[in-house]
């Protein structure tokens, strides 16, 4: 099922949420959600946005902020370090946000076309940035990265 720029297909139901895309392969029992975003800082929120309806759709409400943090850092960052690093870019929308649950666990994942590994390090007290993973490894089970054979790479984050 192809879906068109500004929508998000979530369980059957059709939601607004610019700049989104439906997930053709959600067709399985498991609940799953993707979105396709662009590049922009606009997409943080539009993502965090995404989150909190598929849980609540789940009713998975006990995970909804948590999830809402992780997806925030984990956009920040492809949108941030992902995307200015990638050797190229296909479309607009080249960042896209899946995320799978499985009670009583939700999986986030985030690809973007960097080839960039994600780096865990301590930041500088008086920094306004570089905590990003550190809140991801805080709010999670367990989190990781795959580089992808077409190129870019996924940053996922089990939470529970």
């Amino acid at each position: 099922m192809a879906g068109r720029p500004g929508r998000a297909l979530l369980r059957g139901t059709l939601l607004s949420a610019p700049p989104l895309l439906c997930d053709p392969a959600s067709d399985t029992t498991q609940p799953t959600a993707t979105c396709t975003l662009g590049a922009r800082p606009e997409s943080v929120k539009a993502g965090r946005d995404f989150t909190r309806v598929a849980l609540s759709l789940w009713d998975m409400p006990a995970l909804t902020d948590q999830a809402e943090q992780v997806v925030s850092e984990l956009l920040t960052n492809a949108v941030r370090h992902g995307v200015p690093s990638a050797a190229r870019i296909v479309s607009e929308h080249c960042v896209r946000l899946r995320l799978l649950a499985q009670a009583p666990f939700v999986m986030c994942m985030v690809t973007d076309p960097g080839r960039g590994i994600p780096v865990l390090r301590g930041a500088d007290p008086a920094s306004e940035s570089g905590r990003g993973l550190t809140v991801v490894e805080a709010c999670c089970e367990r989190w990781g990265w795959h580089l992808l054979d077409e190129g870019g790479k996924v940053v996922w984050a089990l939470l529970r």
